[in-house]
């Protein structure tokens, strides 16, 4: 499944897709070389998809539901562009490949780079903080450089996908702009078509696994993976947004941290950490380690299937089974 053009063009850029720029960031290495290593391995932790998934589930959880669907949004739907541009674009690595950050997807455009901007972009546009402001922006910036640092993305990768990145990112403030507008007070949809909605988005989620083939190299799969569980994921948080209104009264659609007299209420906490452990085994662990050794492991549905089941549960699920909990108390706590 080559693409003769896209190669083309990739392999023709000099600059931008050679190994030069990546030896000129080691050239300092005999005096700095292990503080750069630190700092290209804390950004590739803060711009992965493990980090980002917990901050999203600890928002959702503790904080506020309206800023995590934000982030969901913002980290999913980023994702699925990701994981289509490299499957269009099957651009190379580069060589030889760094085979302990298990990277096997093409590399353009650089997905940590485009994350980092999306979602610590708008952090920064959420969060008034001056100190976390400055941490955030510093991530964003040195993000591409750790990419380029540990030889798994060309400057061309790092640069488009930093560019590609700040386009999306200023497209969701524009949407969040208008909602703001509108000062809603949760962004759960009580209506009626729920069910043809929560349908059409899976349908519309699911049409990407057309885009599999047998003839795919592995680059094409674990890049089209990725899409693909980001638009699993992606669904469930529709569906959840969706239903969660028809097992909760108005009151019960949003939530903050959990304060008693003004103080943490560290036993709501330590309840709310408990289900969303109790969901992530469930729903994500459990069904993981039933297909780690079949046939079946690295089948697309079933990576949908549990993305769309883990995110279904932490949307609707958790804040259900909390207010069946002592009468809410440990949601809605004071």
């Amino acid at each position: 499944m080559e693409n003769p053009m896209n190669d083309s063009f990739f392999s023709n850029q000099a600059i931008w897709f050679s190994q030069g720029p990546l030896d000129s960031l080691h050239s300092l290495d005999p005096s700095l070389g292990t503080i750069f290593h630190f700092l290209s391995l804390v950004c590739h932790f803060l711009g992965g998809t493990v980090f980002f998934l917990g901050l999203i589930s600890t928002a959702f959880v503790f904080f506020s539901p309206k800023r995590s669907l934000e982030l969901s949004f913002a980290l999913l739907t980023s994702g699925i562009v990701i994981g289509l541009a490299k499957f269009y674009f099957e651009s190379p690595r580069p060589h030889p490949y760094p085979e302990a950050f298990d990277e096997k997807a093409f590399g353009f455009p650089s997905g940590h780079a485009y994350c980092a901007v999306v979602v610590w972009g708008l952090l920064v546009y959420r969060i008034k903080n001056l100190g976390f402001r400055i941490f955030a922006l510093t991530v964003i910036i040195l993000t591409p450089f750790s990419r380029m640092y540990l030889r798994v993305h060309f400057l061309g990768d790092v640069t488009l996908g930093f560019l590609m990145g700040l386009i999306h990112l200023f497209l969701i403030i524009l949407v969040l702009r208008s909602l703001d507008k509108k000062s809603l007070p949760h962004y759960f949809f009580k209506t009626e078509k729920y069910r043809t909605l929560g349908l059409l988005g899976i349908v519309i989620t699911l049409s990407l696994l057309l885009l599999d083939s047998r003839y795919s190299s592995s680059e094409h799969y674990h890049s089209l993976a990725g899409a693909v569980t980001a638009s699993g994921a992606l669904a469930g948080f529709w569906m959840g947004l969706l239903f969660y209104p028809r097992f909760s009264k108005e009151e019960n659609l949003d939530w903050g941290f959990p304060k008693k007299e003004g103080k943490p209420d560290y036993q709501s906490i330590f309840v709310r950490l408990a289900v969303l452990f109790l969901f992530l085994i469930v729903f994500y662990i459990l069904p993981s380690l039933a297909i780690k050794n079949t046939i079946w492991k690295d089948d697309l549905f079933l990576k949908y299937l549990r993305y769309f089941l883990v995110s279904f549960a932490l949307v609707l699920g958790f804040p259900v089974l909390l207010q069946k909990i002592s009468r809410g108390r440990f949601l809605f706590s004071k």
